[in-house]
């Protein structure tokens, strides 16, 4: 990410929760399917200083910072030449909930 590019604060939705983060309008475009919503699972991995809060459904409570981001590079073959590089998931720091799921592809 350019240090130049302009950060709007975006709510994030996820299967477990949601998450306001601040994001660039590049990454506002790719994470929206065409609906109101932009999804935290198709912009891959963002940085924990990125993140303002999030709300957990499983606590029903929302924190400020980070959600726990885990991830693994697996580089793994899947057929036809698509290889999954990296593959990962935001949790809550209190009950290990995950707030979402995200895989990132080669291109």
């Amino acid at each position: 990410m350019n240090g130049n590019e302009d950060l709007d604060e975006r709510k994030l939705l996820g299967s477990g929760g949601y998450a306001f983060a601040r994001i660039t309008e590049e990454e506002e475009i790719k994470a929206n399917l065409g609906i109101p919503q932009i999804f935290l699972a198709n912009l891959g991995r963002l940085s924990e200083e990125r993140f303002l809060k999030y709300y957990c459904n499983a606590c029903g409570r929302e924190y400020d910072g980070s959600p726990v981001i885990k991830f693994e590079t697996p580089n793994e073959e899947l057929g036809q030449g698509v290889i999954l590089v990296e593959k990962g998931e935001y949790k809550c720091k209190t009950c290990d909930n995950i707030i979402a799921f995200y895989r990132k592809f080669n291109k």
